[in-house]
C-alpha cells in the first residue's frame, strides 16, 4: 500500500504547474468522494483461513460472499495531451466495517475491509461551448485488498492481496469558474482479476477539479 501512495505522490509532485491559455489546461487535479459496491473477499479469506474455537481448536470456514458497500476518497492527476484526450493517473482507498458470515456454523466474523486502487489510462472530453463536459475513460492498474479481523477468532496467513484491475466508465464534469469545475458524477464498471476469478464492482464518485 505504501508503494501506491509513493507513486501517486511522485506523479503530483512531477506535475508542473503552469497551465496552457488554450482553452483547456494542460494539467488537471480532482479529489473527491468515492462510494464502491465490492466483493468482500469471502472466497480468498476461507480458501487458506481457520475459524479459531474457544477450546483453541480451529477448523475450516465457509464464508458468504456478496457485494457490500466501501466508503472512501479518490484522486487524480490528468495531463492534457489534446483538446479532447487526456492521460489519466487515478487512485481511490475505500472501506467498510462488515461482517462475514460463517454458511457452516452460522457464526458471525467482524472485519475491517480495505481497497486500494492505483489505474492509469486515456480519457476523452467532449469539450464544448456549454459549461458541460461529458468524458468516458478506460483505465489499467492493480488494486489492494486488504482485510483486519477486530477479534482473535479467525486466523488467515494471507489476509491482503494485490490484483489487476480496471476502470471502464465515464462522467459528467461542470465548470463553476475558469479554474474549477464541479464532477457532478462518475460511474465506473470495476472488475479485479484475482487468482483465475473475476470480482465485478462498481464506483460512483463526485468532487472537485482544479485545472
Amino acid at each position: 500500500m505504501r508503494k501506491l501512495f509513493l507513486l501517486f505522490a511522485i506523479i503530483l509532485v512531477c506535475a508542473p504547474a503552469g497551465f496552457a491559455q488554450s482553452g483547456y489546461s494542460d494539467w488537471e487535479f480532482f479529489v473527491g468522494y468515492a462510494h464502491e459496491r465490492a466483493n468482500n473477499g469471502a472466497d480468498r479469506l476461507d480458501a487458506r483461513g481457520r475459524i479459531i474455537n474457544p477450546n483453541g481448536s480451529t477448523q475450516r470456514a465457509d464464508f458468504v460472499s456478496k457485494r457490500i458497500p466501501y466508503n472512501g476518497v479518490t484522486a487524480e492527476v490528468v495531463a492534457n495531451v489534446h483538446h479532447n484526450i487526456g492521460l489519466v493517473t487515478n487512485f481511490s482507498a475505500t472501506f467498510a466495517n462488515t461482517t462475514l458470515v460463517d454458511a457452516l456454523t452460522g457464526r458471525q466474523f467482524n472485519a475491517r475491509l480495505s481497497r486500494y486502487t492505483l489505474l492509469f489510462g486515456p480519457r476523452y472530453n467532449w469539450r464544448n461551448s456549454s459549461p458541460f463536459i461529458p468524458f468516458v475513460h478506460a483505465l489499467f492498474g492493480v488494486n489492494r485488498y486488504q482485510a483486519k479481523f477486530r477479534n482473535n477468532d479467525f486466523t488467515c496467513p494471507d489476509t491482503s492481496n494485490t490484483a489487476f484491475a480496471m476502470a471502464l466508465g465515464g462522467g459528467l464534469d461542470i465548470q463553476a469558474t475558469k479554474h474549477v469545475d464541479i464532477r457532478a458524477i462518475q460511474v465506473d464498471y470495476l472488475p479485479v482479476f484475482r487468482s483465475g476469478h473475476r470480482e465485478d464492482g462498481l464506483r460512483f464518485s463526485a468532487g472537485v477539479k482544479i485545472k
